[in-house]
């Protein structure tokens, strides 16, 4: 009597088969590992362009409040700009924002960069003819400045153009700020 009623014939597969098998992984493997590699390098630049938006908000933020704080413009005059900003406050001190090259970020960035100072002098000391800052007493307000120009607009209000750079991209701003003090704070 006979069960299987013919041979008894095993199926395996060949070595050209797994060899097949094997390279279609890998090579499907190699174009995952790519494409999620694209997408964290593509991540991490727009991380970087985030964080610098944020950052040049933050710096406007600050010297708009800075601006704010005074009462009369020295220099520039109304109608012309200048990359440094002179201006009275309200307690009598002269205020001076202006830019110093930064030559450790240009170095490293391969572009001209400054950082944007905070100089407060008293009135009674500052010569506007010859204005000189002690540069102990200046405070870093932004860096990663490219540029930055004050165009008088009236006699209390300053349009401000920055620009701003990482080792790879550009953020320009463009902002107006009125003096809020008129001087009638004592």
């Amino acid at each position: 009597m006979e069960i299987n009623g013919g041979t008894n014939r095993r199926r395996a597969f060949t070595m050209v088969e797994l060899i097949v098998v094997i390279a279609l992984a890998s090579l499907f493997s190699i174009v995952v590992f790519r494409m999620f590699s694209g997408s964290t390098t593509g991540q991490k630049n727009a991380m970087v362009d985030l964080n610098m938006q944020s950052k040049v908000l933050t710096l406007q933020n600050r010297i708009t409040r800075l601006i704010r704080e005074g009462t009369d413009f020295l220099l520039p005059e109304v109608g012309e700009s200048s990359s440094a900003l002179f201006f009275a406050d309200f307690k009598g001190d002269v205020q001076v924002l202006y830019q110093l090259k930064d030559a450790d970020l240009s170095s490293s960035t391969g572009k001209e960069l400054y950082k944007l100072m905070h100089y407060k002098v008293d009135v009674d000391v500052f010569n506007i003819s010859n204005p000189v800052y002690d540069p102990d007493k200046s405070v870093l307000v932004a860096d990663h400045v490219r540029n930055i120009n004050f165009l008088v607009t009236s006699a209390n209000s300053v349009n401000v153009t920055a620009s701003f750079a990482t080792e790879k991209r550009d953020f320009q701003t463009m902002f107006e700020v009125g003096l809020q003090n008129t001087g009638g704070i004592q």
